[in-house]
């Protein structure tokens, strides 16, 4: 198996394009769009890590905004 990436910038437009949930089904159709339609595997601990360093992002900017 091809160990494919992805940009962390795709996956920034992902989480901001997001209005308020993303369906686990949107999210295996967003990563085959990404992967020329080539099965991917991803851990659960690697999403949620990846999730818990963008809300902290986002929550960053948002402080900023009121400084």
């Amino acid at each position: 198996m091809k160990n494919t990436t992805i940009s962390r910038s795709e996956i920034l437009k992902l989480y901001t394009g997001m209005l308020s949930n993303i369906s686990p089904h949107s999210l295996s159709q967003w990563l085959k769009s990404k992967t020329r339609n080539e099965y991917v595997v991803v851990p659960r601990a690697f999403v949620a890590s990846a999730i818990e360093y963008l809300e902290a992002e986002h929550n960053i900017e948002i402080v900023k905004e009121y400084l």
